[in-house]
């Protein structure tokens, strides 16, 4: 993608050493939110992307009341996808609502219906069973992108093969606003993690969709703000070639056309540090050929595809010889690794020489953990905190 790419200060700073000492006297596993840090990059999100379009957390990354309503009150919107994260974030203080979800039934839409809130549906069927309890209201779509190969094939993106979605030349979905009268008035895409490149052909599909319905006047471009953000500089440059394209077309349309945005990871990933204690360790394990720690917490229960970097939990502690390290969760479960990506794929860290007793923290732990708890083997999830203004709060 052509444009200048500046340099500029990146979306996140590390967290104060002092959080990290603060959180050496917590039982673990503990999850700590650095609500400062999630504030000041709130602040630059908003900064770079307002001249664009609006900002809506994917609740789906967090269901923690505190932290959902610390958000709310930096002006973010949201986006649900079940009528459960819907009430969750009205009771957050959301004002800006968007939804979108196999989950949704039409007794969902009434509730949806009677708070303002339009659905976007990510099926035919969905599309039908709304239209004719609804007939001639305004509904939204989401639709599946067809993504060039080489950007299709990268690990964390979907966009042909989304089991969500539908397809922008099926009849069947125009035949049934046709059929029902129900103005179109919302395009949503999302299609996984996304580049600067995902984004403008996006956009562009987007708009090239919208010509054919003279209705729309949003598009939802999705998250992904893990990847788009990887450099803030070609983030940048990415939307405000976005920026340029949408004013084009509307300048060539006379249409109005609003974007808005739905990152969940991007926003509060980042700023989540999940802090564990060494159970046990095996030394050069025959099968894997790497040590094997095992924490008192689980990648199963908590994180099945998460990637973090993993760290000494005690910033005045130096590392020593660093040897290739196994993460391994709690439960009796064979895959219960930290690190495994969405595709199963499972990373080794190099790590220190661990030992039973010395104390870990997983980073980037701050979205889809909690979301994502269950209780195999009946483990206790971790105690969530909040670290704001130099102090740790429980958040129980």
């Amino acid at each position: 993608m052509s444009g200048v790419v500046r340099r500029v200060a990146p979306l996140v700073r590390p967290p104060a050493a002092q959080l990290f000492r603060a959180a050496l006297a917590l039982p673990t596993p503990a999850l700590v939110y650095d609500l400062d840090g999630l504030r000041r990059s709130v602040a630059t999100l908003v900064e770079d992307v307002g001249g664009i379009g609006a900002l809506n957390l994917a609740v789906k990354a967090c269901h923690t009341p505190s932290v959902l309503a610390e958000l709310a009150a930096l002006g973010l919107g949201a986006d649900v996808a079940s009528i459960g994260e819907y009430r969750l974030a009205r009771a957050a203080g959301f004002d800006r609502i968007t939804a979108t979800g196999p989950s949704f039934t039409t007794a969902d839409a009434v509730e949806l219906r009677a708070g303002g809130v339009v659905l976007d549906a990510s099926s035919v069927e969905q599309l039908e069973r709304l239209c004719r309890s609804f007939p001639g209201s305004p509904v939204g779509v989401r639709l599946r992108v067809p993504l060039p190969d080489d950007i299709e094939r990268e690990a964390s993106t979907f966009g042909r093969v989304s089991r969500f979605g539908v397809e922008a030349t099926d009849p069947r979905w125009h035949a049934v606003l046709a059929r029902w009268g129900c103005p179109l008035v919302r395009l949503h895409m999302h299609t996984g993690q996304m580049t600067p490149e995902h984004l403008l052909h996006k956009t562009r599909y987007a708009l090239a969709v919208a010509e054919a319905f003279p209705t729309v006047d949003t598009l939802d471009l999705g998250g992904g703000f893990f990847s788009l953000y990887a450099s803030r500089g070609r983030a940048l440059a990415g939307l405000r070639t976005v920026g340029r394209e949408v004013e084009a077309w509307r300048a060539r349309t006379g249409r109005p056309m609003a974007l808005q945005f739905e990152p969940g990871g991007g926003i509060l990933g980042p700023h989540g540090f999940l802090f564990v204690s060494v159970l046990s360790v095996e030394r050069d394990h025959p099968a894997f050929g790497a040590d094997v720690v095992t924490v008192d917490a689980s990648a199963w229960n908590l994180a099945p595809w998460h990637r973090p970097e993993v760290l000494l939990a005690d910033p005045d502690v130096a590392g020593v010889a660093e040897r290739r390290t196994l993460v391994a969760g709690n439960t009796l479960y064979e895959n219960d690794f930290f690190g495994t990506d969405v595709r199963g794929a499972v990373t080794a860290f190099d790590l220190p020489t661990c030992a039973a007793g010395d104390r870990l923290v997983l980073t980037a732990a701050g979205a889809y953990t909690m979301t994502n708890s269950r209780r195999f083997n009946r483990i206790d999830p971790p105690v969530e905190h909040a670290w704001s203004a130099g102090s740790l709060r429980s958040l129980a």
